[in-house]
């Protein structure tokens, strides 16, 4: 049976008032008692006083019949027994006589043997009371105990007064409980009930969704403050409600727009919620040992709770089967007893930064190389200059057959491969520009095919698959060669047992080119090189055109071959990728812009060498000095020469009105080849400079600055003697002034 609010509040309240009442009534009945009682104490003492001395005087008279004199005790209602006794405890006088011969009781005998003050007992029915009884024989002894008195009285009337207490008592509180109870349930349910059910119905209200419409008419009281203040918190709880609401929305929206994959894992690793971008990267993957390895997603859940939360760079498996390269981290959740219940995380894919890093660290790699070579290159070509102007003077100044004659050729041939060389270097570090012109790829394969029969080993068949159509390029016809033999001489390597290597040429348009291309060019030519060989590992793959990156034995490479070959290929405005399978062979593609019909033309015919005037030879290097006198003294002029800049500046204060132009090295010591230039053109504006160095004008600082200035040309060293004469027969016939 289920009691209502009210009723369970009257039976409260008569619980309460029945409780109060009974232990009013209890109270008020024991003190009454207790009143009767020590009334009756007071008068039992009172009466064995009186009879201890009724019993003094009788044994001071030796009146024996003792009790007669206290006859107005005796007869008293509530008086059972009188006794007197010696003070041995032997019975005197007794009223009613018969029970003269009754013991007093044990505890009486105990307590006076140790005082004489007076003492009770109380029985179930009586009190018993006994008094010492003293005589004094005169004025200067003290009293002496010589027996005692013993009156027992009634207790009947007492426990009779106290039942009739709590008889009128019980009547009386239970006619005020009754009253009190009606009143109280009248007023609790008028001031309580009332409004307490008001307020659980507005709270049902709310419960299905409706807003309390107000307070409820009464007065100012607590349940009224109390419906006030559910009212508000009705009205916050639904504001709140609101922003929770919204909160929620901006949380899922961010949740499910943000670049970076969310998620959140159970104790186990198991994936329980992601967002899309989650999904976009991984698809349905469920758990983490999904994502990375199985041992690293264990190391990763091992680290809590040691570790709160866990920051790394996984390489991990995206959804195509793909590497990716993320940075993940995981924050543990902890339950209520501290213990992990679980994982969020999130992962952001840096796959595209790691590679912009990479490519940003080869560049540096390859600035690093560029400076070093460029460095190399230009002191060399200061050693070639004078190799290949003195061995083509030894050539001009001998004939077949004479003994000079074979050693000078070789040493002037290898002094242009040496120089060819060092023009390679620079140009593929950027620091030499490249003089191109119309070359046919096809016949640059066809050359590099008859050198490849020579220098591959039979076991590896040369296949060749050429454009029908001439494809030109403007290029460096040497460079173009390299690019070729390099990437061959790698598939030749990766062929040890033998296999087929396959060279292709063919014409593409832009919509097959390659990224990286300007997409103004019309038309590209690839040329292609594959092999069947053991291929390239994919780990590898991102770094085979790091400079000195190599897989080979020590000695047997530089790890410079591909790096030369990517530095060319930029070099001529081209591009070149590559897709390689382990086991498979690799095959690559160099993408090329077509030559248009303006850029090709035919070669300027060579200009007559011979010319007059005087030239001043400004040059730290002793054999380029005397090379310059020998070269062109034959032609005509008249050649002064220093060995510094103060020394040049000197020589053309003494004679520049002699001096038609100065050739000036760039690189000198002490003072430098701009400050001579500035220096020089203090003392006479109109005097033309030739500006010459081992660098070229895009590979040393303050050339092209000079050129814009006014220079009147530039000379690359090494030269031959139709290079310097063409240059200085190009200065002097200028309209302008340097």
């Amino acid at each position: 049976m289920r009691l209502s609010l009210s009723a369970k509040v009257s039976a409260l309240l008569v619980l309460i008032i029945i409780s109060i009442s009974s232990v009013s009534t209890y109270f008020f009945v024991s003190l009454e008692s207790r009143s009767r009682e020590k009334r009756l104490i007071e008068r039992g003492t009172a009466l064995s006083q009186a009879l201890s001395r009724a019993a003094e005087e009788g044994l001071a008279t030796e009146n024996l019949d003792l009790l007669k004199k206290a006859s107005y005790i005796i007869q008293s209602e509530d008086v059972k027994l009188v006794q007197v006794y010696s003070d041995l405890w032997e019975a005197i006088d007794a009223y009613p006589f018969e029970k003269l011969k009754e013991p007093p009781k044990r505890e009486a005998a105990v307590h006076f043997a140790a005082s004489d003050s007076p003492f009770y007992l109380k029985t179930d029915r009586a009190f018993d009371f006994y008094m010492p009884i003293r005589f004094r024989p005169s004025g200067d002894f003290p009293a002496v105990r010589i027996g005692f008195v013993r009156i027992i009285l009634s207790s009947s009337h007492v426990k009779e007064g106290t039942r009739r207490a709590i008889i009128s008592n019980v009547t009386a509180a239970s006619i005020i409980t009754l009253l009190a109870i009606l009143a109280i349930n009248v007023l609790v349910g008028k001031l309580v009930m009332r409004p307490v059910m008001s307020l659980y119905a507005a709270m049902s209200r709310f419960r299905d969704g409706e807003l309390p419409a107000g307070v409820p008419p009464g007065p100012s009281d607590e349940i009224r403050e109390l419906h006030l203040e559910f009212v508000r918190m009705c009205n916050s709880i639904t504001e709140k409600e609101r922003k929770l609401v919204e909160s929620e929305q901006r949380t899922t929206s961010l949740f499910n727009r943000v670049e970076h994959a969310i998620f959140r894992l159970d104790r186990r690793g198991s994936v329980v919620d992601s967002n899309p971008r989650f999904k976009e990267l991984f698809g349905e993957a469920v758990a983490l040992c999904e994502i990375l390895s199985g041992s690293r997603a264990a190391d990763c859940l091992k680290s809590f709770p040691a570790e709160k939360v866990v920051h790394s760079e996984e390489k991990v498996c995206g959804k195509h089967g793909e590497e990716l390269t993320v940075l993940l981290s995981l924050y543990a959740v902890a339950d209520d007893d501290g213990e992990v219940d679980g994982f969020d995380g999130y992962i952001i894919d840096v796959t595209d930064k790691r590679r912009l890093e990479e490519r940003l660290l080869r560049a540096q790699k390859l600035e690093a190389v560029g400076t070093l070579a460029g460095g190399i290159a230009h002191d060399f070509n200061n050693l070639l200059a004078g190799i290949l102007g003195y061995s083509e003077i030894l050539l001009d100044l001998s004939k077949q057959g004479d003994p000079v004659y074979k050693p000078a050729s070789i040493i002037h041939s290898a002094a242009e491969k040496g120089a060819e060389l060092t023009k390679r270097i620079l140009a593929v570090t950027r620091k030499e520009k490249l003089e191109t012109k119309p070359v046919d790829v096809n016949e640059v394969v066809r050359g590099s095919v008859e050198l490849l029969q020579r220098s591959i080993p039979k076991n590896i068949e040369i296949v060749t698959d050429l454009a029908g159509e001439a494809p030109v390029i403007m290029a460096d016809a040497a460079q173009l060669q390299q690019v070729l033999l390099n990437l061959a001489v790698n598939a030749r390597d990766a062929m040890p047992d033998g296999g087929r290597l396959t060279i292709e040429t063919v014409i593409v348009g832009k919509e097959n080119g390659a990224a990286g291309i300007p997409a103004s060019k019309g038309s590209f030519v690839k040329l292609s090189v594959s092999d069947t060989g053991i291929g390239i590992s994919k780990d590898i793959q991102g770094k085979i055109f790091d400079p000195f990156f190599t897989l080979k034995e020590t000695g047997k490479g530089t790890g410079l071959g591909l790096y030369i070959v990517h530095s060319i290929v930029n070099g001529h405005g081209g591009y070149i990728n590559f897709y390689s399978e382990p086991s498979r062979g690799t095959h690559f593609n160099v993408y090329f812009p077509l030559a248009e019909a303006a850029e090709i033309e035919g070669s300027p015919m060579l200009p007559e060498l011979g010319g007059s005037g005087t030239v001043l030879v400004i040059d730290d290097e002793t054999h380029v000095r005397e090379l310059c006198t020998d070269m062109l003294t034959p032609l005509g002029y008249k050649v002064l020469a220093a060995g510094s800049g103060d020394d040049g500046i000197t020589l053309f204060r003494e004679n520049r009105d002699k001096i038609s132009l100065v050739l000036l090295d760039m690189v000198m010591p002490r003072i430098s080849g701009s400050e001579i230039f500035q220096t020089l053109r203090t003392i006479d504006p109109s005097v033309k400079i030739i500006l010459c160095s081992g660098y070229s004008p895009s590979g040393f600082a303050g050339i092209e600055n000079l050129l814009k200035e006014g220079a009147a040309g530039f000379l690359q060293k090494p030269f031959t003697r139709q290079a310097i004469a063409t240059s200085i027969k190009a200065a002097l016939h200028t309209g302008s002034s340097a």
